[in-house]
């Protein structure tokens, strides 16, 4: 993941904590300080990251036709033709006492639709986590520079990249505040991070560019966690736009 885009994500603190969302060196966005607050609920976050006033990156539910086995209920994140910086996530809050330690499953479904990426950048898959352990909540995200096939469906192993196996991607970054006793923002082991009794309290997915104005076209469905099924939800849960200054 280049800088500008690991700067505007953290920036946006999409998961946990509070941040400012402002102008950064180097960085095409917005230049008034937004501060979002993201003790979030389940369900979908828009950010408006060029501050125009819309939301051009939308999650609704896919089509029928995107339905097929284990996918029910597909979403897609889409900006329907338009070219954009804005961003959209979908959070899910797993049920129960999830521990890191007691995975045996974390993965979820994605699909690159026909016009994914076109425009001037390249769109990414970002996968959002939240863990709490006995220093507070931490939030993370891993952005995957693979490529996920073009018009296929393919499976992200979340669980595998959690316990330390990030090849191809840019490893885990915490986007929260760092407490003492961790070291830098960056790593790859989660677990070895948090501890094997950190709870798992989100698990979201995002798609977008947020530096270089590209097309939206993305599917996901099938979230496991643990031997649990989730769907990923539609419903805006929360809009965060650099238009509206505090």
């Amino acid at each position: 993941m280049d800088r500008e885009r690991r700067a505007v994500l953290k920036a946006t603190g999409l998961l946990g904590g509070t941040a400012l969302l402002g102008g950064a060196t180097g960085v095409v966005g917005p230049t008034v300080a937004q501060e979002v607050d993201t003790e979030l609920p389940p369900g979908v976050v828009l950010f408006d990251l060029d501050g125009d006033g819309e939301y051009d990156a939308e999650v609704e539910a896919a089509p029928e036709s995107m339905r097929g086995g284990d996918r029910t209920r597909p979403i897609h994140v889409t900006s329907r033709g338009r070219a954009t910086v804005d961003y959209a996530a979908s959070v899910v809050r797993p049920e129960g006492e999830v521990s890191l330690g007691d995975l045996d499953r974390l993965a979820y479904d994605r699909y690159r639709g026909p016009e994914d990426g076109s425009g001037e950048g390249d769109a990414a898959d970002e996968t959002f986590l939240v863990v709490e352990n006995d220093d507070g909540r931490h939030g993370m995200y891993l952005t995957d520079e693979t490529d996920p096939g073009s018009e296929e469906w393919q499976t992200s192993d979340v669980l595998a990249r959690v316990n330390g196996n990030t090849g191809g991607t840019s490893g885990w970054f915490e986007y929260t505040e760092i407490e003492d006793g961790y070291e830098g923002q960056t790593f790859d082991d989660a677990v070895a991070r948090f501890g094997s009794e950190a709870r798992l309290v989100r698990v979201g997915v995002g798609h977008g560019n947020a530096v270089t104005p590209t097309v939206l076209d993305a599917f996901f469905a099938n979230l496991v966690v643990g031997g649990q099924r989730y769907e990923f939800p539609t419903s805006v849960a929360r809009r965060a736009s650099g238009a509206n200054p505090v």
